[in-house]
């Protein structure tokens, strides 16, 4: 049966319905916790639905089971998942330098990085207390693997509770994202029907009813199905949505990214201006090849581009399908170079780069998308008070 499964779970993954992967990886477990694919699968299929907290909960279950095999996959994942925990990343590699198929070469690493992340914990131990250090989520590899995550209801509950509570959840405002995050590893005609409901009811945030389009994409559902925005009603085919609906950033907005990343090496002096004016005005998908190894070499902080992802999420979340075109990639560029100056000099970090250019298109680019962020400026305050205070200053 667990065989049947984790097949089941590769098909699904492969059709890109990840929730009902993740359901399938899961009962594999359930039925012989030393499927090494089914673990795999798991991880992968919760790291694509951008579910951090279950991904580090299921990598720590892993690592706690002596009886798998090693698997560079997951050596990969972890380093991603717990890097801002040293702690529970010791533990981890430190579990896969006894694992049955691991080299003497990977064995031997894996120590020395225990032993250097143990080194960097105990540092941050001294300075700041555990207790400040669990509450930034430094948590031990076994406090992460006893978290408990939605699948794990399946344990405890029957599928009509389950079922029960999540009802319960689309009703309350605070809840509802939980509920469609839920309903999407629950392959069942249930979870299409109430998904379908979030998806038309325009008391429920917009952007929660975008995710509820996705969820159902993830649940395995195809064909056309609608949703109301600005009292409009859409169908979506989701078997080749349009708009590209996904938990990332659309990949259209990567011209404009870029650019924004060569304003930005201009800046630093790492390309020219004449390199940046030769590319800042076309659209074209990909810079060439040396100049993306330039912008390689710039100092982008990856804070920075998580504060623009953020708020383009937003604003994608918050009005599809009805989201613009991205032609234009200098003008959105000059829009996330303003954001993120107002974010940097916001939080107190100084601004050391020039004025953004004075482009009339690129401030309705960025009023559309703080428009889906009205607390962007709120939360830059309360950043700032955090950083001010861990500073001691």
């Amino acid at each position: 049966m667990s065989q049947d499964m984790g097949g089941l779970g590769r098909h699904y993954l492969q059709e890109d319905s990840y929730g009902a992967s993740a359901f399938c990886f899961y009962r594999a477990i359930l039925e012989n916790n030393s499927n090494g694919n089914a673990w795999n699968g798991l991880v992968l299929a919760m790291s694509l639905m951008r579910k951090e907290y279950d991904a580090q909960t299921i990598l720590a279950r892993f690592a706690l089971q002596q009886q798998l095999p090693y698997d560079k996959d997951m050596v990969t994942f972890a380093l991603m998942m717990f890097q801002n925990s040293p702690q529970a990343l010791a533990q981890w590699v430190r579990s896969m330098s006894v694992r049955f198929g691991a080299s003497p070469e990977e064995r031997q690493t894996f120590v020395k990085m225990a032993e250097d992340l143990d080194n960097a914990y105990n540092g941050l131990l001294a300075e700041h207390g555990e207790e400040t250090l669990k509450s930034q989520g430094m948590l031990s590899l076994e406090e992460f693997a006893n978290r408990r995550i939605e699948l794990d209801w399946l344990l405890t509950e029957s599928v009509d509770s389950i079922f029960a509570l999540a009802q319960v959840w689309l009703e309350d405002p605070e809840m509802v994202l939980s509920g469609v995050r839920l309903l999407c590893m629950l392959p069942d005609p249930r979870s299409e029907r109430m998904l379908r409901r979030v998806c038309r009811n325009e008391q429920v945030d917009g952007k929660v009813r975008t995710h509820a389009l996705l969820a159902l994409r993830w649940l395995g559902v195809r064909g056309n199905v609608r949703i109301h925005k600005m009292e409009e009603s859409f169908v979506i085919n989701l078997d080749d949505p349009k708009p590209e609906l996904t938990v990332s950033v659309p990949a259209s907005y990567k011209p404009a990214l870029d650019r924004m990343k060569l304003w930005l090496a201009k800046e630093q002096g790492v390309v020219t201006q004449e390199e940046y004016e030769q590319h800042a005005s076309t659209d074209e998908p990909e810079l060439p090849e040396a100049l993306a190894e330039k912008l390689e070499n710039a100092d982008i902080p990856g804070v920075l581009q998580e504060v623009v992802h953020a708020v383009i999420r937003a604003a994608y979340d918050q009005y599809y399908p009805l989201v613009p075109h991205n032609r234009g990639a200098r003008s959105w560029s000059n829009a996330f170079v303003m954001l993120i100056k107002d974010y940097s000099e916001g939080i107190g970090q100084g601004w050391p780069y020039g004025e953004p250019e004075k482009d009339d298109t690129a401030v309705l680019h960025r009023n559309w998308m703080l428009s889906a962020s009205p607390d962007f400026y709120t939360q830059i305050a309360e950043a700032r008070k955090l950083r001010t205070a861990s500073m001691g200053s």
